[in-house]
């Protein structure tokens, strides 16, 4: 399961992702994350990802969903991860991991997000 809420207040888009995640759930996200984020300015929300336990049927299905989260030109991007769950899971190349590491903050829960 892959879900995105938006916190106008905050200015915050928090997508939350769990469970068992088709490729099918993946490209009917990402179609539905571009029509919501759309009227948007990227440069005034942070974006914050909370990863639960998941499994993908295809491991490229969620660089593809995190490129687009990239290409929107977020404020900041924050992942709650204090368990490093998603560089365990996730395998990216050096230079992959390099840009993740640059404009990804990892935080712990999602009240440290400025």
């Amino acid at each position: 399961m892959i879900k995105a809420n938006i916190d106008e207040t905050r200015q915050i888009i928090h997508i939350e992702v769990s469970g068992y995640i088709s490729s099918r759930e993946a490209k009917d996200f990402l179609n539905n994350y571009k029509q919501m984020t759309r009227e948007l300015r990227g440069s005034k929300y942070s974006l914050v990802v909370e990863p639960y336990i998941f499994e993908c049927e295809e491991d490229d299905d969620i660089k593809k969903i995190c490129i687009s989260f990239f290409k929107s030109g977020y404020k900041r991007i924050y992942l709650i991860d204090s368990n490093n769950y998603i560089m365990d899971k996730v395998s990216l190349s050096k230079i992959e991991e390099r840009m993740f590491n640059k404009h990804v903050k990892t935080i712990g829960s999602i009240s440290e997000v400025r």
